[in-house]
């Protein structure tokens, strides 16, 4: 109980990402807040059962949106699929209904935001160091890696993971 509140508390007041020049981080900071850089822009969002097979429609969903031409596409994809291993393999939320997670696809100014939300976990997103010959655990890391930024919040509802790309133009 006290790792989950202490989780709950550290993911309303902190966003994880690389640094950056501007702050805009998320909640925890004045003058900014959650989602980021949503303002009027349209959503896009589709609900997934929390099981290995919706890990492709997933990816696939985002893919489509995207189109073959959009210049994050392939990223997008590739943090997309992580983020939703995620939600399959570690499920939490009330065992008496399914367990889903929520993809959202938002383009933003030179880029796309994509948020995978599900019921969350008491555990603090953050990136791991794996072995080479590990078969798991790189998800995040990858996010770290690829992602302009990105972070998480939580709230009653459940954990939501965001990252934002942007293309090089």
């Amino acid at each position: 109980m006290a790792a989950r509140l202490l989780s709950l508390l550290v993911g309303a007041f902190t966003d994880r990402f690389r640094p950056m020049t501007t702050n805009t981080t998320g909640p925890a900071h004045p003058g900014t807040m959650w989602p980021p850089h949503l303002g009027q822009t349209p959503m896009i969002s589709q609900r997934f059962t929390a099981t290995p097979s919706q890990v492709r429609p997933a990816r696939t969903f985002v893919a489509e949106l995207l189109g073959d031409d959009h210049p994050c596409r392939d990223d997008a994809m590739l943090l997309t699929s992580e983020l939703a291993t995620n939600a399959v393999e570690h499920p939490t939320g009330p065992t008496d209904r399914p367990q889903e997670f929520l993809i959202t696809v938002t383009f933003v100014l030179n880029g796309v935001l994509i948020t995978v939300q599900d019921p969350g976990s008491s555990d603090i997103p953050c990136p791991k160091t794996t072995g080479p010959y590990a078969t798991g655990g790189r998800g995040l890391a990858l996010v770290n890696t690829l992602a302009t930024r990105w972070g998480f919040h939580r709230d009653s509802i459940g954990t939501v993971i965001w990252f934002e790309l942007t293309s090089p133009n």
